[in-house]
């Protein structure tokens, strides 16, 4: 996978505009989907490691902050475009969205790493933070395959991104029938607080996942 994405400028009558535009925000949508899974991924590998510590979240932060550069490239790119053009309205809000989502898991792995630090993360929070991020997992997945096969597929990719958006009730329900019991084993009032933003962020993460997908459902309306 490229490190950067390389734009084309687009140039030439609106139609041609237009089509370099999607060709181009289409692969920045795929890079950077796909940069989420590799940091969601790493999150969950280090839930599976015995004892966890900031050195560990290392590569979680790396890939959050290969995503905020791929962002910042994008929104230059965006505000470059004629005004007009449908990318604009919906492309931006889906760049930003999978930087959010970024963010919220880099934001859980570091305070999961604080909580290992005063030995205070016990088999019920790694558990369910566990799960919400495989939950996490499989919504941009659906999302990013939807991505992948639009331009060829539309009716495909409607099909995986109604699956991302149905994932989030999934995260919404494993997040509230376990909280308490998380909740539960913190023996002091800061980790009950740590643990709480732990899964809050997630199912926040999930929320605007689906807000994602909700933006590029309207784009892949407009090709069915």
């Amino acid at each position: 996978m490229p490190e950067e994405m390389d734009y084309i400028e687009p140039e030439g009558s609106k139609a041609v505009v237009n089509s370099i535009a999607e060709i181009n925000l289409i692969e920045t949508l795929t890079h950077m989907s796909n940069l989420l899974l590799d940091e969601i991924r790493e999150s969950i590998n280090v839930l599976e490691k015995p004892v966890v510590n900031m050195d560990d979240i290392s590569n979680v932060r790396r890939l959050k902050e290969k995503i905020e550069e791929q962002k910042e490239r994008a929104m230059e790119y965006l505000v470059r475009l004629p005004a007009g053009l449908i990318m604009k309205d919906t492309f931006g809000p889906l760049i930003l969205g999978l930087t959010n989502v970024s963010q919220y898991v880099d934001g859980s792995m570091y305070r999961l790493a604080l909580l290992a630090e005063k030995g205070e993360v016990g088999e019920k929070l790694c558990k369910v933070t566990k799960r919400l991020l495989s939950l996490l997992y499989d919504q941009i997945d659906s999302l990013n395959k939807a991505i992948k096969v639009v331009q060829r597929d539309p009716f495909r990719a409607l099909k995986m991104i109604n699956e991302s958006i149905r994932l989030e009730d999934e995260v919404d329900r494993e997040y509230r029938s376990n909280l308490y019991d998380v909740l539960s084993e913190s023996s002091v009032p800061a980790s009950a607080i740590l643990t709480w933003e732990i899964l809050g962020n997630l199912e926040d993460a999930s929320d605007i996942a689906k807000d994602a997908a909700e933006y590029f459902k309207y784009f892949v309306l407009h090709k069915v």
